[in-house]
């Protein structure tokens, strides 16, 4: 087997941002900044870095589970509630 040079290495490892792959980071820095943006409180700065680790270790787990959470909420809207009588009411 050929020997695998560390530019080759490089160029097929999956792109990262902060040590999380890109989708996630970008979920992590937009979510916390429009929640920081409509809040305006510190404690907003402090949930997201609190919440890198827990991106990190599902990253970890499974680098596609953002992708996957996507394409299912894509495909499986929410249902609307449903009464009794089993019709759609929009009324509260």
């Amino acid at each position: 087997m050929a020997e695998q040079t560390r530019l080759f290495i490089g160029l097929i490892r999956p792109p990262k941002l902060l040590g999380l792959p890109i989708f996630y980071a970008v979920f992590w820095l937009f979510s916390s900044a429009i929640l920081f943006l409509w809040v305006q409180h510190w404690l907003v700065a402090m949930l997201a870095a609190a919440a890198y680790p827990a991106l990190w270790k599902a990253a970890d787990w499974d680098p596609h589970f953002l992708d996957v959470f996507g394409v299912v909420m894509q495909h499986t809207p929410p249902n609307l509630p449903r009464s009794e009588d089993g019709q759609t009411h929009y009324a509260p």
